[in-house]
């Protein structure tokens, strides 16, 4: 098995794509709510506003828009500063939860009063900081609004691809005995292609290279997911009926090989 191919195995583990989100008036599934876990790869909050000035209401009923001022919030006030769509909201978002900073891009860039008028709800969850808080945090605001989630609700969970099926098992934790059905859709699966000993991400899906990860960025985020679902990555598998002792072995295989990969990869470029 190639390196690029031990990245793949592990990007298309962690992304769990369940949904892919399209923009067109004719698709007719409607989600209760729709949670959107703000990133700095726009791809996934872009996906979702196009889909919403095209289908508003039929769509969703709700949506949460979720992210406190973390670790990572740097990483989107630099994606909003550099984006040319973005830039002039730059000095307006400095300092804000992330939530707050995608609720600004989708009302200047997305027609956001609009998307209200046709009878969604955005609301605005500012204080998680992480996958289990996004998941609690938004149950807690959700409450607080009277929208609760009946037995056999649906509900989309949108986030980066790096994270995405830890974030929707956080969400099935948090609810519980709620009997709520979660999806995830990370919007894209992030590929790449190994070219001389370098590897690259492959274009598509309306994604460019320039707008993702920095590569080792990336490599750190997928290799630590494995390590955050050791506990539950074979729980994970049974509940989307993908068990098999096979598969586990693989992943692990993939793991070691991507670590070993990038340690040598950073000694030699600190040399």
């Amino acid at each position: 098995m190639t390196l690029a191919e031990d990245v793949n195995n592990i990007s298309n583990f962690v992304a769990h794509e369940q949904v892919r989100l399209t923009s067109d008036a004719k698709e007719t599934q409607h989600y209760d709510t729709i949670v959107l876990c703000v990133s700095a790869i726009f791809h996934c909050a872009e996906t979702l506003f196009h889909a919403l000035q095209q289908r508003g209401s039929d769509l969703t009923s709700t949506v949460v828009l979720c992210g406190g001022i973390g670790h990572s919030t740097p990483h989107l006030y630099s994606a909003v500063a550099k984006n040319p769509r973005y830039a002039h909201l730059a000095k307006q978002i400095n300092g804000l939860p992330e939530a707050q900073v995608m609720e600004k891009i989708l009302d200047a860039c997305f027609s956001g009063d609009k998307v209200r008028d046709s009878g969604v709800k955005v609301l605005v969850e500012d204080k998680s900081t992480n996958c289990g808080a996004n998941a609690t945090e938004t149950k807690k605001l959700l409450q607080k609004h009277g929208l609760l989630l009946a037995s056999g609700s649906n509900v989309l969970i949108i986030q980066d691809p790096t994270m995405s099926l830890r974030t929707k098992m956080s969400f099935e934790k948090a609810f519980e005995g709620d009997e709520v059905v979660f999806e995830a859709c990370p919007t894209f699966v992030p590929k790449v292609t190994e070219q001389e000993g370098t590897l690259r991400f492959e274009e598509g899906e309306g994604v460019t290279e320039g707008e993702l990860w920095d590569m080792d960025r990336f490599l750190g985020l997928i290799l630590g997911e494995i390590v955050r679902l050791k506990d539950d990555e074979t729980q994970a598998m049974d509940r989307e009926e993908k068990a098999s002792s096979g598969m586990l072995m693989c992943l692990t295989q993939c793991w070691r090989r991507m670590r070993d990969w990038r340690s040598l990869s950073r000694r030699r470029d600190s040399n």
